[in-house]
């Protein structure tokens, strides 16, 4: 009942969808991403509200609201496109991992260990995406974004992922804590708004989150140490209604798809260079870009451990998955993924 007042909200609101192949200005709404992050404020608040009018001649216009501002929760963001009341969303991937499994595939924890290995995979899997998102959905993918990687903040000293039995740790998806298990942890699946409160009064223990964000939320005065391995890469989709999109003048759709291909590589660098400022923040070091340094003890694994803690992959993560996500999902694992991988999912 709640999401359907929300999607009336937004379908009475100012912006609606395009008609086909109009010459007068289209005013569109879209949902992004997370608030305050760098993401949204300095990147796709400024494409869709300059960057878009520039691109189609003025003929579209665009207001852009994160999840909370739009009174929408991540996870009904699929409902929300299948239902057309808005033209562009954003979907992210922890946040439909259980209703759409195959949709968070890219964001598998220990899957990535960097950038490359992760543009590799989705160049792979995004077929996938593309045809999840169109047949069931009645979405088109117009770009695959990225945030830093996920990584674990702690207030007492460890020295490794192997380290952490029987510690209560903050989650952001189901497959986090397939590996987090395996490692005999308890994790708790909570949203990004309740991580700084629960780390401060000792309701978990530790709490994997991107490195500039933690430090945004001041995990650096709150934690003690910090893993520099990456556990998953925050992936999300920017989607379109597809009639809605379709019926949009070619030229128009064309010069949008050029805007969205370097949004996403505008994103995509973000994504390193918040990165390293994430480390370089959290750990004091100078080449960080704020005052406000923290003193974090880094921990790295070393070769043995990092061994050990890879198997977790083909062990405990992917199994997770295949047993979330059903017989046809590993098998299209098996035929798409697990030939280039060398990895095939178990059922």
């Amino acid at each position: 009942m709640r999401l359907l007042v929300i999607l009336l909200a937004l379908l009475c609101g100012p912006a609606g969808d395009a008609g086909a192949e109009q010459t007068a200005t289209i005013r569109v709404r879209v949902i992004g991403g997370f608030a305050r992050t760098r993401q949204f404020d300095q990147i796709e608040v400024p494409f869709w509200t300059q960057r878009v009018p520039s691109l189609t001649g003025g003929q579209m216009l665009a207001t852009i609201q994160p999840f909370a501002q739009a009174g929408v929760e991540p996870g009904q963001m699929l409902s929300v496109m299948r239902s057309g009341v808005v033209m562009f969303g954003t979907l992210e991937a922890n946040a439909v991992a259980l209703a759409e499994p195959e949709l968070a595939a890219a964001d598998l924890p220990l899957l990535s260990s960097d950038l490359g290995e992760l543009r590799r995979f989705i160049r792979v899997w995004e077929p996938r995406v593309r045809e999840i998102l169109s047949e069931q959905y009645g979405a088109e993918l117009l770009a695959t974004l990225v945030r830093p990687p996920q990584l674990l903040f702690c207030r007492q000293a460890f020295t490794g992922l192997r380290d952490l039995k029987g510690r209560r740790i903050r989650v952001a998806s189901v497959n986090q804590s397939d590996l987090l298990l395996a490692l005999g942890a308890q994790p708790v699946v909570l949203e990004f708004r309740r991580v700084q409160a629960v780390l401060q009064d000792g309701t978990v223990d530790c709490a994997v989150t991107g490195g500039l964000p933690g430090h945004a939320i001041g995990l650096h005065r709150i934690a003690t140490h910090l893993s520099t391995l990456p556990l998953g890469w925050a992936m999300s989709f920017l989607t379109a209604h597809q009639r809605s999109w379709q019926a949009l003048p070619a030229a128009m759709r064309d010069s949008l798809q050029e805007g969205f291909a370097a949004l996403q590589a505008d994103i995509w660098q973000a994504a390193e260079e918040d990165r390293d400022q994430g480390e370089a923040c959290n750990f004091g070091e100078p080449r960080c870009r704020v005052a406000d340094r923290g003193r974090l003890v880094p921990v790295r694994e070393d070769p043995a451990s990092l061994a050990a803690i890879r198997a977790l992959f083909s062990s405990a993560v992917l199994p997770g998955w295949a047993q979330r996500c059903g017989l046809s999902c590993a098998e299209n694992w098996n035929a798409v993924v697990g030939p280039s991988l060398g990895t095939f999912a178990r059922w």
